[in-house]
């Protein structure tokens, strides 16, 4: 039996033909499914992720379009020190390599202040109120004496010039001023002296001594770096007598050296002192 009979008479033929066929459907198959896939994973091609942090959502959302990328929000936060809107965390990281059409999940800060309820401080010492509002994100940016029976007990909470209930909501980082107890009749007080002290520190001794900081300004605008600077001249000077609640302005620096300049308002002190 020849090799044509044997192809188109046998039964061994006619088996031989079929599992030709169907290995021939395979690897058509095979390849057409590999080719395909390869084209829609995009094989061999990414992206470089940039970096959007700190951008707002619409500037991100162009900068991925040009990479053929785009936004998925995955969540809400809210940070006081970033500007609100943009965007906090994203992932995957800046710099990290993806294919296209992916998402690039992001957290993004919340576009309103967060509002915080006014905490109960009447009858409350000044410190101790100046310490519950400082801790959950309020300032506290004036003082106001009245007289009362009880020293340096707070007497009313004003917002924007108006008595503030406890429980009333204020955006945080709010500045409220504090009405406190001066005793019987207005108080005399010295003034302290506040030179060499950051403006944290400076703060803390004014209200030690029943006086409040008034204007506060820098030689140089501080970038975060506020600790850096100390107070260098202060007004009125320090030893002056006045009455409790006085303002007390300061000028800060980074230049130490500017602490021993004298000013008019020290020399008009030991004046005084003289006469």
């Amino acid at each position: 039996m020849n090799f044509k009979q044997f192809w188109n008479n046998s039964f061994a033929g006619f088996i031989l033909k079929r599992l030709i066929l169907a290995l021939t459907i395979f690897v058509a198959l095979a390849w057409f499914t590999l080719f395909f896939v390869d084209r829609y994973t995009n094989h061999g091609q990414f992206e470089v992720v940039p970096d959007l942090r700190g951008m707002y959502i619409e500037e991100a959302e162009l900068v991925l379009a040009n990479h053929g990328l785009h936004t998925q929000i995955i969540d809400s936060v809210y940070i006081r020190t970033k500007k609100l809107g943009t965007i906090i965390e994203q992932t995957p990281v800046p710099q990290s390599t993806v294919k296209k059409n992916r998402p690039i999940y992001i957290i993004v800060n919340s576009k309103q202040v967060r509002q915080i309820p006014m905490p109960d401080v009447t009858d409350v010492s000044f410190r101790q109120a100046d310490a519950m509002l400082k801790a959950i994100g309020i300032n506290v940016s004036g003082v106001e004496y009245k007289p009362s029976e009880y020293k340096d007990l707070v007497i009313d909470v004003k917002y924007r010039g108006r008595s503030l209930e406890a429980g009333t909501r204020i955006p945080e980082n709010s500045y409220i001023t504090l009405v406190v107890g001066s005793g019987n009749g207005g108080e005399t007080v010295t003034t302290p002296n506040l030179k060499g002290l950051t403006a944290e520190d400076a703060h803390n001794e004014a209200i030690a001594s029943s006086v409040i900081i008034g204007s506060v300004q820098y030689d140089t605008e501080p970038a975060g770096n506020e600790n850096e600077y100390f107070v260098y001249r202060q007004k009125p000077a320090a030893g002056n007598n006045a009455e409790a609640g006085t303002r007390v302005d300061i000028w800060l620096s980074k230049d130490k050296s500017l602490q021993n300049k004298r000013y008019e308002e020290e020399e008009n002190t030991e004046d005084e002192k003289f006469f």
